[in-house]
């Protein structure tokens, strides 16, 4: 332990003028203040109430200071308690990991708690404040009031303490929770107002990095830095040794203490940038109100009228969400760490990210931000295309520089082919994304792809998750076939447009249903399509049947018709679980055998549009959106994976979802609001109104683009942004 004193610092401490400010209230018409990102940390959400610029690197946020399923982001709306306020949060996504460069403000006589917790305070809701941007909360032990603002790579705290010649905060580089340890930390003191170090973890991502520079706007005038060795029922992680910084300040004049903290994943250097270029005052309500205005402007991208109050904030929250994922990953000089362990350095302008949930997030998330992101789009791509130079294989889940290879498929083939259809992606580009595509789709010794090649499914007694990784690969093979259309390339076009129905290898026609199949053809005996079995990612027979959004009037055809597919579509949403059928934890929001709360449900309500009967899309539509979303604690059904569930709303609201992002067509449901606005970057806007729309006016009489009737229930990418009106005759 190294314990220094500071004497006679208090007059040198720098003045920042804030303790008079008064904290920043958007004006009632403001779309932050119909932000409330407590919706969503009740049940099962997982997501962080915390602060966050769009798609930004930091999202500094409070952590309840214990582990658990339900405490994946850090916090829990139930909990009572909070034992720090941490940089780096993942937004709903099931997993545990981050938190890291936590601090903890409190006054003597602190209160600790066994095992994890450590140093806490009880808080309340009753005085708590969350929107877009901003967020504030109480500590009932400590008489101290937090607030947080955080920039892309910054983060500021405000701690308005009592009158206290002990104010204390605490900086815990040894903090773990959930899947995430500290595997060695250094904290160093530069002088009386500045500390810098770094943290290294692991967890989910295998190999975390994150370097830091932190600021006081006054002095300490004591400080301790206490050596932490970890204690854990996983021996590997025993014996750790990492830190834990007390800092004491003199707050009996009254004003507060700011702390604001650059992180960075390269270097000291590059935090010690990113604070001078993002964060280099003590600003903290000038950082609020410019927040305020970023994000204000990337909310009006969408505007809605009608509705109630309580669907608006649903809506415009769930545009927040969209837009916390995935995250920049490069410092203000372009450098970042790459899958290789090695710094590299974004060129041409481009932003890194990562933190991509691709497995979710290509269905509904990605597809909307070609429509209001499309430059972050181009750069989205590139990361990808440059972790693939990186690392030998396309991003499945990178994180922090990491590839976590959670989930199945690699579902940065959609992606990037959507961005090259639409156009965003020049052609440079897109046959860059060609060649890793193809690449990554024949790796043999990859993700059992060479089995999948060889077979033309994956063998369920020689792989896990056998059918799902088959419908998934298929889907993926499809991209590739549209992308190598698109450029020319006939011969790659013809290999994978036959390897896309090898989804067709895995229907037993006796059953009506997709079924894991041995090595010797045989199918796996005892299928029960409700059951919940390791051949199967996250789901059941039922909920995977649908999976084949690239060819669904081949499905059809293998149902043997219309008549049979809308029957089975039609038992999916009436068979509810028995109370003898045991259910996991990801089969949440369910309709029958629909599970919302997991994405690959989320595409079929809109299936009956292909078989001709748009009112039953409508009806299940409409009822999805009005009973699994909401503004309350518990206002999500299920995991938010980086955007997903939110964007699924955000596209349903508006009155259409890209069942198939890849083709660029796009179902048309049933509105939630009487007009739905898309402000397009070209600066032109395509409309939807819906006059009358309500819970009990959900279906639609008749549909007119730009004043001609539609014959299908189905709008096109060329329809929506070369601008103009879907109008939506309604009818009970």
């Amino acid at each position: 332990m190294k314990i220094q004193q500071f004497c006679g610092v208090a007059a040198a401490a720098l003045t920042v003028g804030l303790a008079a400010c008064q904290s920043a209230v958007a004006p009632k018409n403001d779309l932050v203040a119909m932000v409330n990102p407590l919706i969503g940390t009740d049940g099962p959400g997982n997501v962080y109430p915390g602060v966050s610029a769009p798609f930004g690197m930091v999202q500094l946020s409070p952590d309840n200071g214990t582990s658990g399923w339900d405490r994946i982001a850090g916090y829990f709306w139930p909990d009572t308690t909070i034992a720090g306020f941490s940089h780096t949060h993942l937004s709903g996504t099931g997993a545990g990991d981050l938190y890291d460069i936590s601090y903890m403000p409190a006054v003597p006589p602190f209160k600790r708690g066994t095992g994890e917790l450590g140093v806490y305070s009880t808080f309340s809701h009753d005085r708590e404040e969350a929107e877009a941007g901003y967020y504030s909360v109480w500590l009932a032990d400590y008489d101290t009031q937090v607030e947080l603002v955080a920039t892309e790579r910054c983060g500021m705290q405000r701690y308005s303490f009592p009158k206290s010649a002990e104010a204390t905060v605490f900086l815990n580089l040894a903090k773990h929770m959930n899947w995430d340890y500290t595997m060695g930390s250094e904290l160093r003191v530069v002088d009386d107002r500045t500390v810098e170090g770094y943290r290294l973890s692991e967890g989910w991502a295998r190999d975390q990095r994150v370097y830091f520079v932190a600021q006081f706007s006054q002095p300490f005038t004591s400080y301790a830095i206490d050596t932490v060795t970890s204690v854990h029922a996983d021996t590997a992680y025993n014996g750790i040794k990492s830190h834990v910084g007390r800092f004491v300040f003199d707050t009996q004049g009254g004003d507060p203490v700011l702390v604001r903290t650059a992180i960075s994943a390269v270097d000291i250097e590059g935090a010690r940038k990113n604070l001078a270029a993002e964060m280099p005052t003590f600003a903290f309500d000038s950082v609020r109100s410019a927040q305020q205005t970023l994000w204000n402007r990337e909310l009006a991208k969408i505007e809605v009228r009608g509705g109630t109050e309580a669907e608006r904030t649903a809506f415009y929250t769930a545009l927040y969400r969209t837009m916390l994922a995935p995250t920049l990953f490069d410092d203000v000089d372009g450098r970042y760490f790459g899958p290789d362990g090695q710094v590299h350095r974004a060129t041409d302008s481009t932003r890194n990210y990562s933190t991509f949930s691709l497995w979710d997030t290509y269905r509904a998330a990605h597809p909307l931000y070609t429509f209001v992101h499309p430059a972050r789009v181009r750069d989205m791509a590139v990361s990808m295309l440059n972790f693939h130079d990186q690392h030998g294989m396309l991003p499945v889940w990178p994180l922090w520089g990491n590839e976590t290879d959670m989930m199945i498929g690699y579902h940065a083939v959609p992606v990037l082919a959507e961005a090259a259809l639409k156009g965003v992606l020049p052609d440079t580009l897109a046959r860059r994304a060609l060649a890793a595509c193809v690449a990554t789709a024949n790796r043999d010794d990859y993700r059992a792809i060479g089995l999948y090649k060889q077979f033309g499914y994956v063998p369920a007694d020689m792989e896990g998750e056998s059918l799902s990784k088959t419908l998934e690969y298929a889907y993926d093979d499809y991209c590739i076939a549209q992308l190598a259309r698109h450029l020319g390339e006939d011969e790659i076009y013809n290999e994978f447009i036959v390897r896309s129905k090898n989804y067709m290898n895995l229907f037993q026609p006796a059953s009506g249903f997709m079924q894991p199949r041995l090595a010797n053809g045989e199918w796996v005996p005892a299928f029960d399509p409700k059951a919940y079995t390791r051949h199967i990612t996250e789901s059941n027979g039922w909920q995977y049947l649908w999976a084949v959004p690239q060819d669904v009037e081949g499905l059809i055809r293998l149902m043997r018709g219309p008549a049979q597919f809308e029957k089975r579509l039609d038992e999916m949403f009436t068979l509810y679980p028995s109370e003898k059928d045991t259910l996991p934890i990801f089969s949440t929001g369910m309709i029958g055998q629909y599970a919302h709360g997991n994405e690959p449900s989320h595409h079929v309500a809109y299936l009956y549009n292909y078989i001709g009967k748009p009112e039953k899309t409508q009806q299940y539509v409409s009822q999805i959106m009005r009973t699994q979303y909401s503004d309350r604690p518990d206002g999500l059904c299920g995991n938010e994976d980086c955007g997903q569930m939110s964007a699924w709303y955000v596209f349903s609201a508006m009155g259409f979802y890209p069942v198939d992002p890849v083709s660029l067509n796009y179902a048309i449901g049933t509105p939630l609001f009487e007009e739905s606005v898309i402000h397009l970057p070209s600066g032109k806007t395509f409309t939807v109104r819906a006059p009358g729309v309500s819970a009990e006016r959900y279906r639609i009489a008749q549909m007119k683009l730009n004043g001609q009737a539609l014959g299908t229930p189905f709008l096109t990418w060329d329809d929506i942004v070369r601008g103009g009106v879907l109008e939506l005759t309604m009818a009970e």
